[in-house]
């Protein structure tokens, strides 16, 4: 299940493959084969807070996703209506937010992770492109580093989609043509992907 919400817990017992419940409320796993990987995320929108409510599904090769766009207000800003702008590291919202406020925020992740010990994958991760002062490049850099440093596997949001979140475009977002050169965000991305490289 991908981007559940509040009401997802109620949907899912309805929809799951199985359609039936344990009589715990939560959905009867549909498979339990260690051949196959199951990919789980919490409520809000899979955000790391929503893991403070998730208890893990007793059944092998379970993986925890979530997704991080905290704070919401830097990595979307612009996207729904213009606003103020936000620069990273700084203020947002009245809080500065820098690499250890990420951090805080991802804690509950750090913490599902210590106390269940299961792999956690970051499903999900992004700016916009047109933060001001290549502030996206900066915030992704800080979050990689802290995936890095807990040994989470990570997807950045998102390739040749809308180019919002696109690194292959600069920070002009009246620009929808991609950037004659690699900009520093996909510089940083492509100098992680190729660590990958056997």
């Amino acid at each position: 299940m991908t981007w559940p919400t509040s009401r997802s817990r109620e949907w899912s017992r309805k929809a799951w493959p199985t359609g039936r419940s344990w009589p715990s409320g939560r959905p009867r796993p549909f498979a339990r084969s260690t051949r196959c990987t199951i990919i789980v995320e919490p409520a809000q929108w899979g955000s790391p807070d929503g893991l403070k409510e998730l208890q893990p599904l007793d059944v092998p090769n379970v993986v925890y996703s979530v997704h991080m766009y905290v704070p919401g207000s830097f990595t979307h800003q612009g996207v729904h209506s213009r606003g103020k702008s936000y620069r990273y590291p700084g203020e947002i919202d009245g809080k500065l937010w820098d690499k250890a406020q990420l951090e805080a925020a991802l804690k509950p992740a750090v913490d599902f992770q210590k106390t269940y010990g299961v792999h956690i994958y970051i499903g999900e991760f992004s700016a916009i492109r047109w933060a001001p002062d290549n502030s996206a490049c900066r915030y992704l850099r800080d979050l990689i580093d802290i995936f890095e440093a807990h040994d989470w596997d990570w997807t950045y949001h998102a390739f040749r989609e809308w180019d919002g979140w696109s690194v292959e475009h600069g920070p002009d977002r009246n620009d929808h043509k991609p950037s004659p050169t690699p900009t520093d965000r996909e510089q940083l991305l492509r100098s992680w992907f190729a660590k990958n490289v056997p």
